[in-house]
């Protein structure tokens, strides 16, 4: 017997309507939750993954369930926590993560990887965004703790299931569901690739940058350390409004913010942002060099903040490399499967 004491009023609301697809992938997860099954949910970039678990977290709270939605990066888990908190306007969501550590008891908590080790046991689902990203990705100790603070089933989201995820899923401990298809309809943004030497790479991103700010569009230019991102906006910032964003600069936030609003035009960025923002009418430039900082995951996540909203669906991503890359080719290759071509 359920205890009542713990169920709480879940309904939600969503400013769309799940598409066909999107339904089908939703009801299954309820299927398998409800069959004790763990569940990885590979899903496309800008699929709408978020969206996808609504249902799940609904029915587990009806039942007096505790529910957990864990992400690697402190920004998003904010992001989550307001898009969570919009739909089920009669629950209270809390985010645990830096700087917001005080609360520990809501309905759905929402927090770091790292915060979890303050919830021992606690959760009956707990979601887990992006598994494949970087500090979870490898870390034993964090898994660990993340299944410690699972009692009972998990669903791993991500559009990049690493080898361990698809060696659990193919050994039958996951049930393996998937969505390849944006809910716009529209492709996934496969990247065209410029290879040449320094000089070449540069007149090239020169010539597609300044075609992209003449139409009024804005650039994420990605690179692969510190001291190159540094170095190129003290070459741009003369010539066109850009900032700057890594793992160590101050106000992330309101930069982003103001990335958005459109006082920037070029965002350059380490891969703290490889995943899980959304900049609408965002085009892509990689400047990756001889780097293996930019794997198949990173670079798929990278092409994927192309073309997600219903007003701009489309859009334009170029890396620029020196030479022939496995990891270009595998990245490739999977967004044109997924585009079923």
């Amino acid at each position: 017997m359920e205890d009542e004491s713990h169920i709480v009023d879940a309904e939600y609301s969503l400013k769309f309507d799940l598409t066909p697809a999107q339904k089908e992938v939703s009801d299954k997860l309820c299927e398998c939750i409800d069959r004790k099954r763990n569940v990885l949910l590979e899903a496309v970039c800008g699929a709408g993954k978020t969206e996808l678990v609504f249902e799940v977290i609904a029915q587990r709270l009806k039942k007096g369930k505790k529910v957990g939605f864990t992400i690697a990066r402190r920004q998003v888990v904010l992001e989550i926590a307001e898009r969570l908190q919009k739909a089920f306007t009669h629950l209270r969501v809390v985010p645990v993560c830096q700087g917001y550590t005080k609360v520990l008891s809501a309905d759905i908590i929402i927090c770091t990887t790292h915060q979890l080790f303050r919830f021992r046991n606690r959760f009956d689902l707990l979601i887990i965004d992006e598994p494949d990203a970087f500090p979870f990705k490898g870390d034993e100790t964090l898994k660990a703790i993340a299944l410690n603070s699972c009692k009972g089933n998990v669903i791993y989201m991500t559009a990049t299931p690493d080898r361990d995820l698809k060696n659990m899923a193919y050994e039958g401990k996951l049930e393996h569901l998937v969505l390849s298809r944006r809910p716009h309809g529209h492709d996934l943004c496969v990247p065209e690739v410029f290879y040449g030497n320094k000089r070449e790479m540069a007149l090239k991103g020169i010539r597609w940058l300044r075609r992209q700010l003449k139409t009024g569009k804005k650039v994420l230019l990605f690179v692969s350390s510190m001291s190159r991102g540094k170095k190129l906006e003290r070459l741009l910032k003369p010539f066109v409004k850009c900032c700057y964003i890594s793992s160590k600069t101050d106000g992330r936030d309101e930069i982003i913010a103001d990335f958005r609003r459109g006082r920037y035009s070029v965002c350059i960025a380490t891969l703290i942002l490889e995943r899980g923002i959304t900049i609408e009418n965002v085009q892509v430039l990689v400047w990756k060099r001889e780097s293996q900082v930019f794997d198949e995951s990173s670079l798929t996540q990278i092409s994927g903040r192309v073309g997600r909203s219903f007003v701009y669906p489309e859009g334009e991503c170029l890396f620029l490399c020196e030479g022939r890359s496995e990891n270009v080719d595998a990245c490739l290759e999977s967004l044109r499967r997924a585009n079923g071509y």
